[in-house]
């Protein structure tokens, strides 16, 4: 493989610190050449890092001769693939793409909006280029997720962004001057004071007031810290001034462009960014590598890097109050600098290295060029529904666990809101031409999970999802169904055209036996089906802290123990609400608990639940108002030390932590689950019985411990037969 990076050579700082640790790595494992526009330090600090490197000058930004040259070296050179950094390099690689049949790339290092946010000449001309530019790529690396989630906002394609974070060699010594010599340097007096300094370029985007702000307030109460501003840039001018007008000149001093970085980090104590943005900043990093501590706005890809009070400290951008208020504490803490900047450099040193750095963009690449495989889901997303949810975030989370280079596409009644949650490629399920253009382009076409073959809700959607199945078969596609349940299918045309449908397809996993009974039933001949177990098992709920905050804000007291209950509107339960709340009565007065409604899908589930604790005669019962994520319900049931549900997937996000239940039957695939799980403790909300539910949650309840044993012997064989489901899938895939 050979690659060729193109940037425009006059790049200091980050951008600098970044083209030649990521060519440091890559020249060990492919072919990699720099051509950059601009013959500068950039390029002689390349040559010395033993980089491939060549000058190719332009006149003025605006000399495109650079381009019939550029043309034949790609042409001679037969280069893979063609990688640009900044906006003079996407400039020219916007000219250069009509000419070449090469893959682009270019890697947004910072938000292009920002970059000339101090001159009104740059940011009319070069920015609105740059933006012109960018839209012409075939694909981009963001430096971290948010910058990823930001492209995306803009309507750049997510399965055209990768990410890949910044990394430093970090295992070889760099060089400094010795901290006597690098003041004796400036004149200044540092003996006995703590050096507090910020290397950044001094434009509006690097917000050097909050700096200087924050200094002025500590210096209000301490003499012996100095700061120090290391950069130059349009807006050195204004902070000049501001500092004289402040009356600090003798604590802050400008030290202008400092072209040994590693001697500036070496003669501060505490390394500071005050930025409005950034992706994946160098200056911790390098910061790192010399155990300086950082104190950091909470910007771009850094809460990445750093966690608050163990190898840093984040602030909100602007807060100029908590940037004096860390410093102060670690004027008077020293042995925590150190501690501080131990951790930070032990973090670097095992997760962003160069060579971790290179690998990943090595991964990138192959992903470009073999055109990486595609997998198509097709389910009841974008609906609001929790269970459903739980399905499509379980699914997505297992097949990148296995090949983090699948391209995921899902089709979705909301694809913005589905592509902002899973952080997949989201494809309108109602838009014909969008969905046959999904299908061609895919590799594989999986349907599942869920309930999604019966027609007891609707005959149209049987019909939408078995339609989308025949067309994958015609285009020649693997087609998957994956851990379904199945049935009821009432219709005798349903029967007969989902039985011609599914011996069609590839391969079947259900996620209960009796699904695999009820197909028996329907007399399906296809030979490649398996019983293995709901997709959600794999899941884990959100941390307890999380969870406790949640009760906090729904007013859910936390002295008592907590019994869930959770219901649909059903239109063969007229009596429903009315039982239920007179069993939360008994709940409440019996078992001295207190009781929360668990709405499942959103309004539908919540109104119902509202309804129902209007009905409630004891108090003691709450409603979980507001919308919460998977994670976030199952932490909530897992609090839980019994439930009383009626969706499915409340069932499952039970199981799943191991909390005892009674089942409220009004579809055949919830009792198919209680009776899989061993049980048995269930009423049909058809014709609900009071005294026969009382009766079932007596006797969980006095059985808790018991059926716990027997949820938690089954935990491991349920995850280990859902992760059947996705090694099913990759090895029809591989077919």
């Amino acid at each position: 493989m050979k690659v060729l990076h193109l940037i425009s050579g006059g790049d200091t700082g980050g951008a600098k610190t970044h083209i030649i640790s990521l060519l440091k790595g890559l020249s060990n494992l492919i072919d990699a050449k720099v051509i950059c526009f601009i013959e500068d330090t950039f390029y002689e600090d390349s040559k010395k890092a033993g980089i491939n490197i060549e000058v190719y000058e332009q006149k003025s930004r605006s000399d495109l001769s650079v381009i019939n040259r550029l043309t034949e070296e790609i042409k001679r050179e037969n280069y893979s693939i063609i990688h640009c950094h900044g906006a003079r390099a996407n400039f020219i690689g916007m000219f250069l793409k009509h000419k070449i049949n090469k893959p682009m790339v270019t890697t947004i290092h910072s938000d292009y909006k920002l970059d000339f946010k101090d001159n009104f000449y740059k940011r009319l001309v070069y920015t609105t280029l740059n933006k012109f530019a960018l839209k012409r790529f075939n694909y981009y690396i963001a430096i971290s997720d948010s910058f990823k989630e930001m492209l995306v906002q803009r309507g750049f394609k997510r399965d055209r962004i990768f990410v890949a974070y910044n990394g430093i060699d970090i295992e070889n010594k760099p060089i400094f001057v010795e901290k006597d010599e690098f003041f004796k340097r400036y004149n200044i007096d540092y003996e006995g004071k703590l050096v507090v300094g910020i290397l950044a370029r001094l434009d509006l985007v690097k917000n050097h007031e909050t700096f200087i702000r924050a200094a002025e307030k500590v210096l209000e109460n301490r003499k012996d810290i100095i700061f120090l501003i290391a950069g130059e840039g349009n807006d050195e001018k204004r902070l000049k001034s501001l500092v004289k007008e402040l009356k600090l000149e003798e604590n802050i001093y400008f030290l202008g462009f400092v072209n040994d970085p590693y001697s500036f980090l070496n003669a501060i104590d505490i390394n500071v960014l005050t930025s409005l943005s950034e992706s994946f900043p160098y200056v911790i990093l390098e910061g790192a590598r010399m155990k300086k501590t950082i104190i950091s706005t909470k910007v771009g890809g850094i809460t990445k890097l750093i966690k608050d009070g163990y190898n840093g400290y984040l602030i909100d951008v602007g807060d100029e109050d908590k940037l004096a208020n860390r410093i102060e504490y670690l004027s008077n803490n020293k042995e925590e600098i150190r501690i501080l900047g131990e951790n930070l450099f032990t973090d670097v040193k095992e997760n962003h290295s160069y060579k971790s750095m290179a690998e990943e963009h090595l991964k990138i690449y192959r992903n470009i060029l073999s055109q990486s495989e595609t997998v198509l889901m097709l389910g009841y997303y974008g609906f609001d529904n929790s269970g459903d949810d739980a399905i499509l975030k379980a699914i997505v989370k297992d097949l990148q666990e296995y090949n983090s280079d699948l391209n995921i596409n899902v089709l979705s009644k909301d694809p913005a809101k589905t592509e902002a949650m899973y952080h997949v490629k989201g494809v309108n399920r109602f838009k014909f031409k969008e969905a046959m253009r999904a299908i061609k382009k895919s590799s594989i076409f999986i349907s599942g999970g869920g309930s999604l073959l019966q027609d007891v809700t609707s005959t149209r959607s049987l019909l939408y999802y078995l339609s989308l199945m025949q067309i994958a078969k015609l285009y020649k596609k693997p087609v998957m169904i994956y851990a379904n349940g199945i049935g009821p299918i009432n219709r005798k045309i349903n029967r007969v055209l989902t039985k011609t449908i599914l011996n069609k397809v590839d391969l079947i996993t259900l996620r209960d036996d009796d699904s695999r009974k009820y197909l028996e039933g329907m007399k399906v001949k296809n030979k490649n089906i398996y019983v293995t177990a709901d997709p959600v098992f794999t899941l884990d709920p959100a941390n307890e802290s999380r969870i406790n905050d949640i009760l906090e804000i729904e007013g859910i007291p936390r002295d008592k123990n907590l019994v869930g209950i959770s219901i649909r509107s059903w239109k063969g339960a007229e009596n429903l609400v009315e039982i239920i709340s007179k069993a939360i009565d008994y709940i409440t007065k019996t078992f001295d608990v207190y009781v929360v409604l668990i709405p499942m899908h959103y309004p539908g589930d919540l109104n119902i639940s509202i309804e129902t604790l209007k009905m409630v005669k004891e108090g003691n019962t709450y409603v979980l108002e507001n919308k919460y994520s998977v994670e976030e319900l199952m932490g909530v049931i897992k609090k839980l030390d019994l439930i009383i549900a009626m969706r499915l997937h409340s069932l499952i996000y039970a199981a799943t932590q191991s909390v005892p239940m009674v089942g409220l039957v009004y579809d055949p695939k919830v009792e198919g689950i209680l009776n899989s799980l061993g049980m048995h403790y269930m009423s049909n909300v058809e014709n609900l019985d009071y005294d026969e539910l009382i009766y079932n949650i007596e006797y969980v309840w006095n059985h808790k411990k018991d059926l716990i044993e027997v949820l938690d012997r089954q935990d491991d064989i349920l995850k280990d037969k859902a992760l059947q489901n996705i090694h099913m899938a990759m090895d029809l895939l591989g077919r």
